[in-house]
């Protein structure tokens, strides 16, 4: 039965940077467990790999950290890719918010006219009640309203 020991353990008693037993198992080179905030590996394993590379580096080692790099290289392009799209999508959603801004401040002071409009037709509203100009600031007074709404 295989003996697990946590990578910081495994550092020490091997005498290795944690960061390089990472990469190890990174690279696959034996088991790696993680058990809530402990990552632990295989100490069997360890000290086979160990063995095995003691005295030299492996052209099969050399590749394997070689296409390691590569595939943490494509994630990396990946993620920057990810990034400015997300980038473009914010300018773009900062652009409508400005256009929105512009659009409520026009409203605004469309509204503050009508408003205007409206005080100075009820001020006039007694005098022309009878006539057809009347009957005009009705149908306007009408048709603020409706705009309003």
């Amino acid at each position: 039965m295989s003996k697990w020991i946590s990578v910081e353990e495994a550092a020490v008693k091997y005498g290795i940077n944690k960061e390089v037993i990472w990469l190890w198992a990174e690279m696959k080179r034996f088991p790696m467990s993680y058990e809530g905030a402990i990552t632990a590996v295989d100490e069997e394993s360890l000290e086979g790999f160990l063995h095995q590379n003691k005295d030299r580096i492996t052209a099969e080692y050399i590749d394997t950290l070689e296409e390691l790099c590569i595939g943490k290289t494509k994630i990396c392009l990946l993620y920057a890719e990810i990034i400015g799209y997300q980038d473009k999508e914010l300018l773009n959603q900062r652009e409508q918010i400005a256009r929105m801004k512009e659009i409520q401040t026009v409203i605004k002071r469309q509204n503050s006219r009508l408003r205007d409009c409206e005080k100075v037709f009820t001020e006039y509203e007694e005098n022309f009640s009878s006539c057809w100009i009347g009957r005009i600031c009705a149908n306007l007074r009408r048709l603020i309203r409706l705009i309003r709404r």
